[in-house]
């Protein structure tokens, strides 16, 4: 029993991460960061270290700049908090600035390995 109600669970979090919630997708269910094209953080080619292995359910405005730790190492969760900054860090990866498109509920990455910056893809299950 204990089993299949972890398959059961695993399987809905597949599903939420695939795709937000009725509100806030992109094109095809998966959302979009609106300003991607613009900051070229969101092309770093460097993964963050694993701060969890489930993503974030985040309540998301349009046109409001959100910054997204890729570095794992903010105590703010999935959002960045500054702690890159710190020269004992010594660290390289910038936070991901980004948008969306529509009021929504979203499901953003905290294992930090997603190819979907900021949001999760369900990455982390293969962890």
């Amino acid at each position: 029993m204990f089993h299949l109600e972890t398959i059961l669970i695993r399987f809905q979090v597949l599903v939420l991460c695939a795709r937000s919630s009725s509100d806030g997708k992109g094109s095809g269910g998966i959302p979009k960061n609106t300003v991607s094209h613009i900051y070229s953080a969101s092309s770093q080619s460097q993964d963050g270290r694993i701060y969890d292995r489930k993503p974030f359910k985040m309540r998301l405005f349009p046109k409001k700049n959100y910054m997204w730790c890729l570095c794992g190492l903010s105590k703010s969760q999935p959002m960045c908090d500054g702690t890159h900054k710190l020269p004992h860090m010594k660290c390289e990866l910038k936070p991901i600035k980004f948008q969306v498109e529509e009021e929504g509920d979203y499901w953003l990455c905290n294992c930090k390995q997603t190819k979907l910056r900021p949001f999760c893809d369900g990455t982390h299950k293969a962890l």
